[in-house]
This record gives C-alpha cells, structure tokens and sequence, in this order.
C-alpha cells in the first residue's frame, strides 16, 4: 500500500469547481477525524461529519488546487508541504495559503486522522476581514 498516493489521490479530489462527495467519503474511515484548521477549528468526527464538513466550505469557495511542494511518510503518517489555493464565490476574489496537511492512514488505505495548519491571518488579510470573522467563518 502507498500511503503517499492516497494522500496524493485524496488531495487531487479537491482540484474541481463541485466537490465529489462519494469519492471523498470512500477514501475515509467510518470514524475518520478532521481538524480543518488548527488549533481554533473544532474536530469534525466521523466520515459523515468530514463530508458535511467539506459541502459547507464548498458552498464559500471553489476551484480548489493543492500545490503539494513535499510529501513525506512516517510509520502511517503523511506530511504534506502544499500552497493551496481557491476562488471565494462571494466575490469571485482567489486566496492563496500555505499548508501542511497530515494524514494517518489505517492498515485499509482509509484516512483516519486528517489536521491542516495554516496561517488563518494571512487568509484573512487576503479577504479583506479580520481574525473574529475568520474565526466565525472556520468553526462554523
């Protein structure tokens, strides 16, 4: 099993303008846990969750692209070094953010345990809002 492709495969989901949620969710265990910012995003719990998750932010932003500039693999931990970017439908305005996203990866090839760290100021700044608003938009 390639832990590195599933990340890989898991990320090319989201270079779309509609999400394909079937897709997402079959890539994710059961009880998979996303943390889509941290520290101040609260921990989405289970596939179901993840996927309403991802809707919600599909329904801010589309045109999604992970730039991965590294991917590493520890024990069954993926590290992934990205610039991603999105178009805000609001406004039409692109955000561009630097990323690292890690993944743990069960013995199945399903992700598990999905965290992203960015700086939410920078994309703020690029939206024009401050770090409250931000803030209200990521743990919604």
């Amino acid at each position: 099993m390639n832990l590195e492709q599933i990340a890989r495969d898991f990320l090319a989901l989201f270079h779309t303008s509609k999400l394909d949620v079937v897709a997402l969710r079959s890539m994710l265990a059961d009880d998979a846990r996303y943390q889509p910012i941290v520290p101040i995003a609260p921990v989405r719990h289970g596939a179901d969750a993840i996927c309403g998750e991802l809707e919600r932010q599909y329904q801010l932003y589309d045109e999604c692209a992970c730039n991965i500039l590294h991917i590493a693999v520890s024990g069954n931990t993926v590290f992934t070094e990205r610039v991603d970017s999105c178009r805000q439908l609001a406004n039409g305005q692109k955000t561009t953010t630097n990323v690292v996203g890690v993944f743990d990866i069960d013995a199945q090839g399903k992700i598990v345990w999905w965290r992203e760290y960015w700086d939410g100021l920078d994309c703020a700044g690029q939206l024009g809002i401050d770090d409250k608003a931000m803030r209200a938009i990521m743990c919604a």
